[in-house]
């Protein structure tokens, strides 16, 4: 008797997971990657050479896991989008400012795990109208640059999507709770202070709001930006607190070639005495198959007394089968090496008095189309630096990097 139970239920469930795996498979789809690497890091001054692991692909020290998910309904008119992300921020205790302006201690536990964004949306009149609700991350306006390669932030709260005609995108957002960066595992800002949503309360002229807007001519151009509001939203960690105007264009007529042009203007509502002005150039050419070349700039501007930083990036690539040589050429007017040490392309800071050159060597296997290792060696050569700055910086490194 027990045995026909068993086997009853078992017939039971295959009768069930049969139509559940074909729903989940054509509705739910899956993806993300994993990086992580390793590098001798050297000093000019320092007896001792150092090992770091940092993952250069992610921008992030340690390693990243990262799942993302979304699931639609038959009609994908309704769904869900979410993402699960582990990387080695832990945490640490800070004096933080709250909502009411009060000082605070806390400890801003970022953890292993963490949760960046899970949202659901609906749609309308043929997906002309969208709304989501939730830990928002939408990248629709986010500028494709090299170096700003953002956009002003969403977080907890509510984002109105409209595609009136083709090529036309409008979106506006109110957020009660920003996002924090990656490197900060993407948490909420105030994850620290109040990590129920219970009392997540804002005044209205407080509420984060942003504005975007974006139009593609087919095989012409896009054009996009976005505004923010300025606000409380950063609950004391002053993250995207400032109002702030990002947006970019990008040249679509020729397949082969990458030119876009972006802008970032920041503390909007003080920008006459205290703005900040990023403007990032990004052009690449694929000459044939095999080899690539590009070039990026970046100006860094300040309306204060601050001299303004100037950066240039050149960089070629030749693919020899599934090995791609590539060489980086870097040099900072008024910035510097990073100064954790990390040898990510981006890693240079803006820094005043400072002038630095960089070089970089390094060869890319690609041991399947999901799957690659990089090894390569980061030069820095800081040309003009303050007095007792070591004058140069060195990373071999290897790098891993698996899509799925």
């Amino acid at each position: 008797m027990k045995k026909i139970t068993v086997i009853a239920v078992m017939m039971a469930v295959l009768a069930v997971a049969v139509p559940l795996e074909r729903v989940y498979s054509q509705n739910l789809t899956l993806s993300g990657y994993l990086n992580s690497g390793l590098g001798l890091v050297s000093v000019e001054g320092e007896d001792d050479s150092q090992f770091k692991i940092f993952g250069a692909d992610s921008e992030q020290s340690g390693y990243r896991f990262r799942l993302n998910g979304a699931y639609n309904n038959e009609a994908r008119t309704a769904g869900i989008r979410f993402r699960f992300q582990s990387q080695t921020t832990l945490g640490y205790r800070s004096n933080l400012t709250d909502s009411d302006g009060d000082t605070v201690s806390a400890t801003n536990n970022v953890g292993f795990l963490s949760i960046p964004y899970v949202y659901g949306y609906v749609s309308f009149f043929e997906n002309k109208l969208n709304l989501s609700g939730g830990i928002i991350d939408d990248g629709t306006w986010q500028t494709s640059d090299w170096y700003i390669n953002d956009d002003p932030g969403e977080g907890l709260g509510l984002l109105i999507k409209a595609a009136p005609v083709e090529g036309l995108n409008l979106g506006a957002g109110i957020y009660l709770i920003s996002q924090l960066g990656s490197g900060d595992n993407s948490i909420l800002s105030n994850y620290s202070l109040q990590p129920s949503f219970r009392n997540t309360n804002l005044n209205v002229e407080d509420t984060k709001y942003v504005i975007s807007a974006s139009y593609t001519l087919k095989d012409a151009f896009y054009l996009g930006a976005s505004y923010r509001t300025e606000n409380k939203a950063g609950w004391g960690q002053n993250r995207q607190e400032t109002s702030q105007i990002m947006g970019d264009f990008r040249f679509l007529g020729l397949k082969d070639l990458t030119a876009i042009i972006a802008f970032d203007l920041d503390v909007l509502e003080d920008f006459a005495d205290n703005g900040t002005i990023k403007i990032s150039e990004t052009f690449s050419y694929a000459i044939n198959d095999e080899f690539t070349l590009g070039l990026d700039a970046v100006q860094f501007l300040f309306n204060s007394d601050r001299d303004p930083g100037f950066l240039f990036h050149l960089w070629g690539s030749y693919a020899i089968g599934d090995m791609v040589p590539r060489i980086d050429l870097t040099y900072f007017i008024e910035g510097r090496g990073n100064s954790r040490n990390e040898w990510h392309r981006k890693g240079y800071d803006a820094a005043a008095d400072w002038s630095v050159f960089g070089i970089r060597p390094s060869i890319r296997i690609n041991v399947d189309s999901r799957t690659f290792l990089e090894i390569g060696d980061v030069f820095n050569y800081n040309i003009d630096k303050p007095s007792g700055q070591p004058d140069f910086t060195n990373a071999f490194y290897i790098d891993f990097r698996w899509n799925f």
